[in-house]
């Protein structure tokens, strides 16, 4: 059982386990060992006391083996709803099955309609009004990152949840609602990754494909299982976010402006950049520009509006860094990141992070280093998990490079304590 691990890996005893949770000893043994389940409360009292970032709370809620999948029926039910609410606001199994979602997505037929017999009527007021919300929430998590973007999130998401568990609405008020709660799923997964919420950020990404798909948006579906791919190329199985990130561009491509293709696109090349595969990256990054050069501003997703010239650049750059083709990373990326500065330091941070990878490939330590010491003041500034991680992995390589430079001693001085930023351990310790 994942407990067993968990205090194995942490070196925590039985015993010190109950002096954190209150729980006894021979309690917490029967848990590790499958004897008896944990209620909700003890499995978060237990991701507290071992800092598990809420997997023991999603396996529990999947005890019973049970697994929700997308039906190939024509009919939405108010069950299906009910489970739709229920996915979004509570935990589920983490990734184990999101390549067999993504497959059936792509073959299902879209529910017709839904139905909710109680509760209050949901109007078109309504709607609009989740949808701005979700427009500025979007924008908000520019300027403001980690945990305090993820309470405010999941608060307009459960609220959003509650319209589809309790309310009636016609049909085409109900699209409208499943397209506003897929757009905060995908959010929500977001800002839960930058707040080092890893098993939140897949379910929710997972749910929000769910509801684009049941909405009958399939770009926006594809949109969350992208994300969801470019996750799991950052930190997880990059063969599984090759087959996601390429599943997603089939199926969202015939139904997205170019804006929202060029997108898809771009988190195919990430994922083959990851999985080492130059050709593939190449070509898909080929891809972007000749789609992207196509788009519409006008008729742009909502989901995309931050994909600037300027970003379709930073992710080419990073693909090539990722790559190990310097001559060609360095020159973009630090043409572009002049643009960025302190109003957008999570992102700020994150392309600096590459720019550093770059120059060190490049043999630029001092230079790499200086580019690591301006990506740490941004995220410090931005309060990002996401970025933290980031700096932590250059902090690594430049260990790894040159550990007696003068500028890397100064760097490794100013980040020996990441945990400020987000739960991250400094490298090269």
């Amino acid at each position: 059982m994942r407990l067993r691990e968990l205090l194995r890996d942490r070196g925590v005893s039985y015993r010190a386990l109950a002096a954190r949770t209150y729980y006894g000893k021979s309690y917490l043994h029967d848990l590790a060992h499958g004897r008896k389940p944990p209620t909700p409360e003890t499995a978060e009292r237990l991701d507290a006391a071992l800092d598990a970032g809420g997997e023991l709370a999603a396996l529990a809620g999947i005890l019973d083996g049970g697994r929700w999948t997308i039906a190939c029926g024509t009919h939405w039910r108010h069950r299906d709803a009910e489970q739709l609410a229920d996915l979004l606001v509570t935990t589920v199994p983490a990734p184990n099955n999101a390549v067999e979602l993504a497959h059936q997505w792509l073959i299902a037929d879209p529910p017709q309609r839904y139905e909710l017999s109680a509760g209050r009527r949901v109007g078109i007021e309504t709607v609009d009004r989740v949808e701005r919300r979700v427009l500025q929430l979007r924008r908000l998590d520019d300027h403001v990152g980690g945990a305090r973007m993820y309470a405010m999130v999941v608060a307009e998401l459960d609220a959003t949840a509650g319209l589809l568990r309790e309310g009636t609405h016609s049909e085409a008020v109900g699209r409208r609602l499943l397209a506003a709660t897929a757009d905060l799923c995908q959010l929500a997964g977001f800002v839960a990754e930058d707040a080092g919420r890893i098993v939140d950020a897949r379910r929710y990404y997972l749910a929000g494909m769910r509801a684009a798909h049941a909405a009958g948006d399939a770009a926006s579906a594809a949109n969350c299982l992208s994300t969801l791919s470019y996750l799991e190329a950052s930190i997880g199985d990059r063969r599984e976010a090759v087959t996601l990130a390429r599943s997603a561009y089939t199926g969202g491509r015939p139904g997205a402006e170019a804006t929202g293709q060029a997108l898809l696109l771009e988190r195919v090349a990430w994922a083959h950049a990851r999985a080492g595969e130059a050709s593939l990256a190449e070509r898909a990054l080929d891809m972007v520009e000749e789609v992207y050069a196509t788009r519409d501003p006008s008729a742009s997703p909502p989901w995309a509006y931050w994909l600037t010239s300027d970003e379709v650049e930073i992710m080419a750059g990073r693909v090539w860094t990722e790559l190990r083709r310097p001559l060609r990373a360095v020159p973009i990326l630090e043409r572009v990141i002049t643009g960025y500065g302190p109003e957008v330091p999570r992102e700020s941070s994150l392309y600096l992070t590459w720019l550093a990878e770059g120059l060190l490939q490049a043999g630029e330590v001092e230079r790499a280093a200086d580019a690591a010491g301006r990506a740490l003041d941004m995220a410090r500034r931005a309060q990002s998990h996401r970025a933290a991680r980031r700096v932590a992995e250059v902090r690594r390589l430049l260990v790894e490079a040159a550990p007696s430079s003068v500028a890397v001693r100064e760097f490794l001085d100013s980040s020996a304590d990441l945990s400020a930023i987000g739960s991250v351990r400094p490298s090269g310790q």
